[in-house]
């Protein structure tokens, strides 16, 4: 099993409820990208949350289906349509779970 986890960044005109959004499309992701085993999106509890406020746990099988995940459409779209706009930088770690 691996998780991919990214740490996201947002910009300084990002609205609470644009990142409240863009949470929802990500969780929104479940049931249409067959490979997702589970999906959270949560804020960054640590005192280093100036640094990257928000959370996204993504848990797949595999390496290759991290893969079809990153190329599916469904998350092609996602991110264009509710990140892009307010992502200022983001931190992705993908890492086998015990």
């Amino acid at each position: 099993m691996i998780q991919h986890i990214v740490c996201f960044r947002f910009t300084a005109g990002a609205t609470v409820a644009q990142i409240a959004e863009a949470g929802a499309g990500l969780l929104g992701m479940t049931g249409r990208i067959p490979d997702i085993r589970r999906i959270s999106f949560v804020p960054n509890l640590a005192p280093s949350v100036t640094e990257y406020s928000h959370v996204l746990t993504v848990e797949l099988d595999d390496m290759a289906a991290v893969q079809r995940y990153a190329d599916h459409p469904v998350h092609v779209e996602t991110v264009a349509r509710f990140l892009a706009p307010i992502r200022e930088a983001r931190l992705a770690l993908d890492i086998e779970a015990s």
